[in-house]
């Protein structure tokens, strides 16, 4: 009917029942409210769109990160990854050569040295020492790697005892020093040993050290 006013919740642009009415005309939009928020399926669509790679699709990108190459090993159930570093991979086969060197140095250090003997520097080349020494088990079972297993002097065998007495050089009492060396190590003898005769023992000094290394007279491994 003209003239008559229409109620404003009858109006066909008056907004829904509950719902916040649009701003006026140059007024600032309202902050959204909880209504614009995603529902609960949308927030999950979102999520397994997010995921639909897989691991696949982190596997690439940790691989193009680390620039690192991928192993695959065939196991009972499926493949492991195994992700290595250029470098890492460059530090290990390092390691593994310097053990195989050091290994080889090692056994043919000892090999050259169970095989060889040496004679000492000194007035006749009468005074020798080694590490294997033939027809003397006694002997031949001392392995020692700073120090020869027996010495020869004066035609006696005197064979590595492990003990050390004190000896600090030429002036200790008690004690005459040979002329005979070879390398650091010097040969000396007992003056006045305590009990026994003067060639039971002798000593294997290296210039320096605060103790000699004894040497046991071994009679059953002398020649003659």
């Amino acid at each position: 009917m003209a003239g008559e006013s229409i109620p404003a919740g009858d109006r066909p642009d008056a907004p829904a029942h509950g719902s916040p009415a649009p701003p006026a005309h140059g007024q600032p939009a309202p902050a959204a409210s909880e209504y614009d928020r995603p529902s609960i399926a949308e927030r999950a669509a979102r999520r397994d769109e997010l995921y639909a790679g897989g691991r696949d699709r982190y596997s690439a990108l940790l691989r193009s990160l680390q620039a690192g190459q991928e192993l695959q090993l065939k196991g009972g159930r499926g493949r492991v990854s195994i992700d290595w570093h250029p470098i890492l991979w460059i530090l290990v086969r390092v390691a593994i050569v310097a053990a195989l060197v050091y290994m080889a140095f090692r056994f043919g250090t000892q090999l050259w040295r169970e095989n060889h003997v040496d004679t000492w520097a000194g007035p006749t080349a009468t005074v020798q020492s080694g590490v294997r020494l033939a027809d003397c088990p006694i002997v031949d079972a001392i392995r020692v790697d700073d120090f020869p297993s027996w010495v020869r002097y004066d035609g006696l065998i005197y064979r590595y005892t492990g003990w050390k007495r004190p000896f600090t050089g030429e002036d200790a009492p008690g004690y005459a020093m040979t002329p005979y060396t070879n390398g650091a190590m010097r040969l000396v003898l007992l003056d006045a040993p305590v009990g026994g005769s003067a060639d039971d023992l002798v000593l294997v000094w290296l210039k320096g050290a605060l103790a000699g290394v004894e040497y046991a007279k071994t009679p059953e491994c002398s020649p003659g």
